[in-house]
């Protein structure tokens, strides 16, 4: 019987506590709604946690200072600005976040320059999204705000969930017990091949297969002038991009040359194990330096694309029709808009392929790479945690006027991440098939913990047309739904190949820099792209790579290798 009081005493005091915070959800300052004075003694009285709306409102302005990375070919709407655009002012009037920036840098190598200069100098600003080495580095420095607390009462159910659902992420990004960051979900990730599916029918070729496959696909796509005059065969790696992903940047599948690499077993730019499970790293070994003499040989043919590494953009190359071919990951579709806006024929599809001599399809395994951290002096580390679930889930029909359909980007998101479910693309590709072919309702989509799969679903049936299990572009309708086109394309088209594939996935021993590398693998990078950038373009002899793995063994990578050995 005391139990059953008990227990009426605690729903009802929850229950007052929540209709407290509701009622006033539109105007409350989202901070801790206390539930009335507790009347019965400690044992008797259960104690009620603190409730938190994290959709609710600061009652004061309340101000969040960050560094930014900044495209500086990204054309905002009229004078919108990263700082302020649409998604920064709604932040402002809807939640009372104002958004400073402390600072802006180019994406890439200068974003990440000044992310360093921050941390020496220690002059940060309240968050910033920095990469693992970063991130380390200043919980080392004891830099950090412990967000233990701070997220255990902000962060919404759907962002606990998210993470909850990517088991080990928090537990990578938690020291002595102590959380310092919240984690990048990280998209799964593999090149696949892409390919003009509608100039293998002009020329009667089939899917490729093997690397041979491939290399006649390539020669006969340039034999026959498919993208006029000056055809390129596969195009690749522009002007300051990789030839390949590396432990630093796993993700980095975009318009690089990992799938010939990984077709020949080799894993350059990660580390992996020997024969008696010693690390070693992938550059080194017999693997890669076959792959290379391959690319080496596809080059001198004309295969592989003669500007490699000094071409301005790729992405020139793939939208006016010169190539057929390129690398990438199944979210490429995304980016093929302006090829099929030039030619409505373009009917890129992508292949897992091609496979090595023992039939299997290989890939790195990509590892997170962002994180959100706050600094230790911030005054409002609570700003953060909800602006990481309005960014994701706070997008009311207040923000879609607002918007007008457009996607914000990481150019209007202020500390912009992915965040998703752990199996979100599979959930969300085969729940669209499903859907598509009548086998299941709109309503069985999980629209609470998949909500990003049950909005394609609503609009899936606007764009895909007849027969809806065939991906080919003539069977999409790029106009009715137009800013619903491109997501459920690139989740149909590249998703579904993607999740079909058999993938023999292999992770890298070190996801981060090890003491060693801080000082000396700038230098050990740059020897080693020049040598394989050499090597095949034929400026030098592929003897050379043994001289290369002497000086790289000599100049550090002896000592690195041996860190990496620790970390096993």
């Amino acid at each position: 019987m005391k139990k059953s009081i008990i227990s009426i005493l605690a729903l009802l005091i929850v229950m007052m506590s929540l209709a407290a915070c509701s009622g006033n959800s539109s105007n409350n300052a989202g901070e801790t709604v206390t539930p009335a004075n507790n009347t019965g003694s400690s044992d008797t009285v259960p104690v009620v946690e603190d409730v938190i709306d994290p959709f609710a409102k600061f009652e004061q302005v309340t101000e969040v200072s960050i560094g930014r990375g900044i495209d500086p070919n990204y054309k905002f709407d009229g004078s919108d600005t990263a700082e302020d655009n649409v998604y920064t002012r709604w932040l402002k009037d809807k939640y009372n976040i104002v958004v400073k920036h402390a600072w802006e840098a180019a994406n890439g190598n200068d974003y990440q320059q000044k992310v360093s200069l921050a941390i020496s100098s220690n002059d940060l600003p309240d968050a910033i999204v920095v990469n693992e080495t970063q991130l380390r580095q200043m919980v080392k420095a004891n830099q950090l705000a412990d967000l233990s607390d701070v997220y255990d009462k902000y962060a919404s159910s759907e962002l606990k969930s998210v993470y909850d659902s990517n088991p080990g992420l928090l537990d990578n990004v938690t020291f002595d017990g102590k959380l310092y960051a919240l984690p990048e979900t990280t998209l799964p990730s593999a090149p696949l091949t892409w390919i003009r599916k509608d100039w293998l029918e002009k020329l009667n070729l089939q899917e490729p297969k093997s690397l041979e496959d491939l290399g006649k696909i390539a020669q006969a796509f340039i034999d026959n002038k498919m993208g006029g005059d000056k055809t390129v065969g596969i195009i690749g790696t522009q002007q300051g991009g990789s030839l390949s992903s590396n432990f630093l940047n796993s993700t980095d599948h975009w318009y690089n040359f990992s799938p010939l690499f990984f077709a020949n077993d080799a894993y350059p730019g990660i580390w992996v194990k020997d024969k008696d499970g010693n690390a070693v790293y992938g550059s080194t070994t017999e693997e890669t330096k076959n792959a290379l003499a391959m690319m080496k040989d596809w080059y001198a043919k004309g295969i592989l694309d003669k500007e490699l590494g000094i071409r301005k953009s790729t992405a020139e190359i793939v939208a006016s029709g010169q190539t057929g071919i390129f690398f990438g990951p199944w979210w490429s579709a995304y980016n093929l808009t302006d090829s099929i806006k030039n030619d409505p024929n373009a009917n890129w599809r992508p292949y897992a392929a091609p496979l090595d001599a023992g039939g299997k399809f290989n890939s790195n395994q990509a590892t997170g790479s962002n994180y959100i951290v706050v600094s230790k002096n911030a005054k409002h580390p609570e700003a953060v945690i909800k602006m990481m679930t309005l960014h994701k889930w706070g997008k009311d029909e207040e923000y879609k006027t607002l918007t007008a359909g457009k996607e914000m980007t990481s150019q209007e998101v202020p500390l912009f991440l992915i965040l998703g479910a752990g199996d979100q693309l599979e959930y969300a590709v085969n729940n669209l098939r499903k859907y598509l072919k009548d086998e299941i309702k709109l309503d069985d989509i999980d629209e609470i913990n998949y909500g990003w799969a049950h909005e394609m679903g609503v609009h899936a049936k606007a764009v895909k047309l007849d027969p809806v299990d065939d991906y080919d572009i003539q069977y999409f309708d790029q106009n009715t739904d137009a800013g619903f086109f491109t997501h459920i394309y690139a989740h149909l088209n590249g998703g579904s190949t993607f999740v079909d594939a058999k993938i023999n996935w292999v992770r890298s021993i070190a996801t981060a820099q090890t003491k060693t590398m801080e000082s000396r693998w700038t230098n050990l990078k740059k020897l080693e792209d020049e040598t394989f950038l050499k090597i095949i373009m034929g400026t030098a002899d592929i003897s050379t790579f043994d001289e290369f793995v002497t000086k790289w063994k000599s100049q550090g990578g002896d000592k690195v290798t041996e860190e990496v050995n620790q970390l096993k």
